[in-house]
Formats: C-alpha cells, sequence, structure tokens
C-alpha cells in the first residue's frame, strides 16, 4: 500500500519539529510563571508568522498573555476552523532547567521526556505543522485557521474562556489538540465538572459546662456527608465526591459552623440537573434541630457530549485514518478542557488530536517519537476534509 502523502511528508520534517518541540519544552511556561508564558507566546507568535499568520495578544495581568494567531485561505467560502491547545504547564519556575527536553527510550520505544512535553507543547506543534503540510501543498482550502494559544487551562482557563467562546462562535468547527494518549484514538466527549460547597450552621457553646444549649455544625456536616456521598453512582453518569471538609476551631467550643467541598462529574445536562435536585433534597432536611444547612455553587465546565455534530468530526477523522491504515476510535474522557467550553456552546468540537505518550502531570510524561508523523498527518488529513 502507498504511504499516505501527509504521512510521507510529516515523517520528513521530523528534524525541525523536534527541534520547535525542544526549543518550546525548554521554556518553563507553568500556569503562574507569568514571564515563562509571555516568553513562549513570543516564541509562537514569530513561529505563526513566518506561515503567513497574523497574530495578536489577548493581554493579561495574572497570567501569561494569551495569543490568537489567524491565517486566511485559498477559499473565501470555505470553513472557518478553530484549533485550540494550552501554553502553560503544571510545574513550577525552574522545572526545564531541572530536567530539560531529552530523548530516551522506554521498553525499546523512542520517546521524549520533559515539562509540558505531552500536556500540551507537542500538540500546539502537531497542530501547526499540520496546517503547515496544507499550505505547502497549496491544499489550504479553508476561509480562515485561527489558533487560539491560551495560558490558564491547567487551573481551569478562567482568563481566556470568553475569547475562546467568542473564537468558537466564530467558527465553524473547533478542534482541540490535548493529547491522544494512544495513537488511534481521539476524544469525542468529557464530562462535565461541577464544584458545591454544603454549609451547616450551629450554635456555639462551651464543650464543658454548657453543651447542651450548643448544636454542633460538624455533627450536622457529619450526617448530611454521608447522605450526599451515598447519591455517588445511583445516576447515570455522574459522580460525586465529598473532597475537603472543615469545621471547629477549638476543642472546647461547640462548633456553630462547618463546610464541605464536593466535586461532581456529569456526562450530560440531564445528569447535571438529577444531581442538583439530589443534593437540593438532601440538605433540605437538617438532622439536628436547630441546624440549618446551605447549598451552593455549580457547574464550571459544562459537559461536552457526543453529538450529531461532532460525531461528524469523528467520522472525518476515521476516514482521514483509513488513508493510512489506521483504524480511529472515538472515547470520552473524565476530565475537562477547552472543548468543554466550545461543545457547550453547540459548536461542532472534536478533542485528543495531540500526541501519543503518557504520564502527564508526572516529571516522567513523555511522548512517542513514533507515532508523531501519524498524528500530523491525523490532524492534516481532517483539516482537508472539513474543507471539501
Amino acid at each position: 500500500m502507498p504511504k499516505n502523502f501527509f504521512v510521507e511528508r510529516a515523517e520528513s520534517i521530523m528534524e525541525p519539529f523536534l527541534a520547535d518541540l525542544q526549543a518550546m519544552v525548554d521554556i518553563d511556561s507553568g500556569t503562574y510563571v507569568k514571564a515563562g508564558v509571555d516568553r513562549l507566546g513570543l516564541w509562537l507568535q514569530q513561529r505563526f508568522q513566518r506561515l503567513g499568520f497574523q497574530t495578536y495578544f489577548d493581554e493579561q495581568q495574572q497570567y501569561g498573555n494569551h495569543l490568537v494567531a489567524v491565517h486566511t485561505g485559498n477559499n473565501p467560502q470555505g470553513p472557518r476552523l478553530l484549533l485550540i491547545g494550552h501554553m502553560d504547564t503544571v510545574f513550577p519556575d525552574g522545572e526545564a532547567r531541572r530536567r530539560p527536553f531529552s530523548r530516551t527510550q522506554l521498553n525499546g520505544v523512542a520517546i521524549a521526556k520533559g515539562p509540558g512535553v505531552l500536556d500540551m507543547k507537542s500538540g500546539v506543534l502537531i497542530g501547526i505543522y499540520a496546517v503547515q503540510l496544507l499550505i505547502e501543498a497549496q491544499l489550504a482550502n479553508y476561509q480562515s485557521v485561527t489558533f487560539v494559544c491560551n495560558s490558564d487551562e491547567e487551573v481551569g482557563s478562567h482568563s481566556s474562556r470568553a475569547l475562546i467562546g467568542k473564537l468558537a462562535r466564530e467558527s465553524d468547527a473547533v478542534l482541540v489538540l490535548e493529547p491522544g494518549r494512544v495513537v488511534n484514538r481521539v476524544v469525542s466527549s468529557r464530562r462535565g465538572i461541577a464544584n458545591y460547597r454544603v454549609e451547616a450552621h450551629g450554635i456555639s457553646s462551651h464543650a464543658g459546662v454548657e453543651p447542651d444549649k450548643g448544636r454542633n455544625a460538624i455533627l450536622e456536616l457529619s450526617h448530611q456527608v454521608i447522605a450526599l456521598q451515598a447519591i455517588n453512582g445511583t445516576i447515570p453518569g455522574v459522580s460525586l465526591n465529598v473532597g475537603v471538609v472543615r469545621g471547629g476551631e477549638r476543642t472546647n467550643i461547640v462548633p456553630d459552623y462547618a463546610c464541605c467541598d464536593i466535586d461532581v462529574r456529569v456526562s450530560d445536562r440531564a445528569g447535571l440537573k438529577a444531581i442538583e435536585e439530589a443534593m437540593r433534597n438532601v440538605i433540605s432536611r437538617p438532622v439536628l434541630d436547630g441546624t440549618r444547612v446551605v447549598l451552593s455553587g455549580g457547574v464550571s465546565n459544562m459537559p461536552f457530549e457526543r453529538t450529531e455534530a461532532s460525531l461528524k468530526l469523528v467520522q472525518l477523522v476515521q476516514a482521514a485514518s483509513a488513508d493510512m491504515g489506521l483504524e480511529i476510535e472515538d472515547v470520552p474522557s473524565g476530565g475537562a478542557s477547552d472543548a468543554n467550553t466550545t461543545a457547550g456552546l453547540g459548536v461542532p468540537t472534536i478533542d485528543g488530536l495531540g500526541a501519543t505518550g503518557g504520564l502527564a502531570h508526572n516529571p516522567d510524561e513523555y511522548i512517542e517519537l513514533d507515532q508523531l508523523p501519524v498524528r500530523i498527518a491525523l490532524v492534516s488529513g481532517l483539516l482537508q476534509r472539513l474543507c471539501q
């Protein structure tokens, strides 16, 4: 079988790809290292401009500046495509000096390591090189390709969410370049995330002299925690975890306040509605007389649901992979990404198009080098089919 055109072209540019990746990985860009993220943003800006992109920065005070790069294609009637990748990592300042980009072997497989190499500097670069292959082959038959490289994804994309939402609404499809983990997988859905706090209010009193006049908020909260945790697993596609509990100031005081923080994951909007109703039902019935229980919080990332629109993108990826002799499967993910934002707006979205590898957020994070040409070709093939 003849080698796929995009795979062959991607194989021919692996050395410059890896040189670019080394340059990116060796720049410290932890979420809270603004100077480092901004340095990486300037590096990427130059890389985009060499390809003919127009660029601008959405400037930030707390986090690094978000980079937007736009390339005008050959077809004014073609699709408007948005690619998303984040520049920030979970690692502290100085991590790149301690363990810079390196190439080695893992169980006989050629790999590269370094902070953020998988999540997700290689993903950003895969997107750039995939578009580069189209441009060089005169196949840029889109109206526009826009990249947004945000600086705060690892802490929830709070400062970039409005920008991503605006760009998504102006686009016909969104490709998110988070890690693919396995060469024949993409992500077609992600669970939504909601965070809640339950507060128990009681009455303080002296624990030795007048304990009967107090109402122990910790005891009330304990009953609530047991009842809330019992909800977990009762609603399809929903999980609930009471992860943090706080209460009391001194052992000789009956505490008048206690609270717990809860993580909820939902596969769809129906599950979100059901879990909130179940939680409200629990807290509406305090166990101890004289106590009061309050629920607050809500969804931070809407679920990225597998819809008819996203399924069409999966089918296009599968068609592109078939040309490479690869059979792509789409899988769900329990974690959230910027795909939750774009899919939540109803824009067709696909995720998990980045590099293959493992141990994200771990000092031994790695990517598989031999699979890089396939992943670049996969994105190029998807973009080409979106233009047809």
